[in-house]
């Protein structure tokens, strides 16, 4: 079975460009266009990844971040964050906040599939519990 990624951002074309690089992987791709979204997709969607934009409107991508990681259910999926935002300090505060990863706008698909085969990778060797 493929792994399962849900793709949080409130740009529809960063998003389309972000599914179609995984989805040519072979992944199982799901789309939020913020973070009430993305709760609203995680009560019928279990994913294994998500990527998850930091600057959007409501609830901002470090927020989203807290809630997943605060959860029993969701603490466990890794999250890589997707930004504009270069600075050291926002990688800081990404990963204080729990990312397993931290991304860069403007992005290539080779560096968004090593990342998220690497966190999958990990995921799967570190506990099984799923399986």
């Amino acid at each position: 079975m493929s792994a399962r990624i849900i793709v949080v951002d409130d740009d529809e074309k960063i998003r389309m460009v972000v599914r179609i690089i995984l989805e040519k992987k072979g992944y199982s791709v799901k789309e939020a266009a913020s973070g009430i979204e993305l709760f609203q997709v995680l009560e019928n969607f279990s994913p294994d990844l998500i990527i998850l934009d930091v600057m959007m409107p409501g609830p901002n991508g470090y927020e989203v971040l807290r809630k997943l990681k605060s959860e029993e259910e969701t603490k466990s999926i890794p999250v890589i964050m997707l930004t504009a935002l270069g600075m050291g300090e926002d990688f800081e505060k990404a990963v204080q906040n729990g990312a397993d990863w931290y991304i860069v706008k403007p992005f290539n698909s080779r560096q968004l599939l090593t990342r998220v085969e690497t966190l999958l990778k990990d995921k799967n060797t570190q506990g099984g519990e799923n399986e």
